[in-house]
């Protein structure tokens, strides 16, 4: 019996010391966010640091520093000039929320009528959110509301949007274009699904052969890389088609319109080989130019912006270049020559694998669908199944959306999962659409 009372006196004990231990920690911890500090006017406060550096919308950050308050009252946080909720505060720490639309920028703290900043300013990101705007993710065809309309889209391809936000998706191995409306309702815009042919005319007799891409110009007219007639056509908002130069262009698969000119672009699949690396422009007037640039270009997708800078995304070398499409200068904005792989940073820090299809938004940011493969390449490198940003100005390269696994996933960006993606459109407002070719779904991204 009394080896059983002095094996439970240790026992006690033992508790009683882990107890204190505890209670002796949990002292420790609240005396270092000591929830009853008083500012020292007397005395000035600092910031050493912030952290996390970068966030987006409700991301809380923390301000490390000394002689702040205990009392949030006494605090006023500013970040990019507009006020933020302060959470919490204790001497060394002050916790704020970010809020919607914030912006990057210094963050300022007034205390007792003093005003100390930071010397690195808060770098807002967007809260992208990734849903499926159409496609059931079976291949095949089928028109109607988004979760049963089907596409097939077993080769690259590419889309664009009109005025009043409807895609029109080229759906390369139905041979026709879809319109996708806002509401994510499919219909078959022109063409009949799965029949090739090379017939102009009205929408009940027009034919196309392996459509590639589109793009839409100011007045809503549609135009179409008719990959395997070697053609580009036209189609006015009525449905009427016509050829802008006959069977011409060897192979097209990229289009870009300069919506201020009129001018179209136009890129060939055999341009690196037999053409030598020119891209074709096409005047308003009808004027047919081979353009060419110092290296070969093989180009999946093309975008115009403000400058009227042609933003080429060239598969073979995984570099994102801007040409200047008066001199055709080639300048690179983001990547290594030859070097694939997935890194965000500054321009050439960045490494992009095999990209395709690009988009420039109202501000002249540029988005890139990844591919993970050279064209029609048999491997497929699952490091681009994402969708990257290149920031005008600075050319630092983000990724917004997917990772570096290949999946189907909505959600928020990073945990959202893409399968080859190689169209990109942006809306007027803002949104990102993209076709997702591995699941043969249109997925839509919303900021914020």
């Amino acid at each position: 019996m009394k080896k059983h009372k002095v094996i439970s006196a240790i026992f006690y004990g033992f508790v009683l010391l882990l107890q204190l231990g505890l209670a002796s920690c949990k002292e420790e911890f609240f005396q270092q966010i000591d929830d009853s500090y008083i500012h020292d006017i007397n005395t000035p406060f600092v910031i050493n640091n912030f952290s996390p550096l970068e966030g987006s919308e409700a991301s809380e950050v923390v301000i490390n520093g000394n002689n702040f308050s205990s009392k949030v009252s006494d605090i006023s946080v500013k970040i990019n000039g507009k006020s933020v909720v302060v959470m919490g505060s204790s001497q060394r720490r002050i916790i704020v929320k970010i809020p919607a639309a914030l912006g990057s920028g210094i963050i300022e703290i007034t205390i007792a009528g003093k005003t100390v900043n930071t010397t690195e300013p808060f770098i807002y990101t967007l809260k992208r959110t990734v849903s499926t705007l159409a496609g059931s993710g079976v291949a095949g065809f089928a028109d109607g509301a988004a979760a049963v309309a089907q596409f097939d889209f077993r080769s690259n391809a590419g889309m664009d949007i009109d005025s009043k936000g409807n895609l029109y998706v080229a759906d390369i191995f139905n041979n026709c274009i879809r319109k996708i409306t806002p509401a994510g309702v499919v219909s078959t815009f022109i063409g009949k699904p799965g029949v090739e042919g090379y017939v102009n005319g009205n929408k009940d007799v027009a034919l196309f052969n392996h459509p590639m891409d589109v793009a839409v110009d100011k007045d809503d007219n549609l135009y179409v890389a008719d990959a395997w007639n070697w053609a580009v056509r036209k189609v006015t908002p009525d449905g009427v088609v016509s050829s802008i130069r006959g069977q011409a262009f060897a192979f097209p698969q990229g289009l870009a319109i300069n919506k201020s000119t009129g001018v179209i672009f136009i890129s060939s699949a055999l341009a690196a080989n037999y053409h030598g690396g020119k891209i074709y422009e096409f005047s308003a007037s009808g004027v047919l130019s081979e353009r060419g640039v110092d290296v070969p270009i093989f180009s999946g997708g093309m975008a115009v912006d403000s400058k009227g800078n042609l933003i080429i995304a060239d598969n073979v070398s995984s570099v994102i270049y801007s040409v200047n499409t008066t001199t055709w200068v080639r300048t690179p904005i983001a990547g290594s020559w030859g070097e694939a792989g997935l890194v965000d940073g500054i321009a050439a820090v960045a490494r992009f694998d095999h990209p395709w299809g690009v988009a420039v938004d109202a501000k002249d940011n540029i988005y890139v669908a990844g591919c993970g493969h050279r064209f029609e390449g048999p491997n497929i490198s699952a490091s681009a199944s994402n969708i990257r940003m290149i920031e005008a100005g600075t050319n630092k390269v983000s990724t917004i959306a997917g990772s570096d696994t290949q999946g189907f996933t909505n959600g928020l960006g990073g945990v959202a999962r893409f399968a080859v993606p190689t169209g990109i459109a942006i809306g007027s407002d803002g949104a990102i659409y993209v076709l997702d070719k591995g699941n043969h779904r249109i997925r839509k991204i919303v900021s914020e």
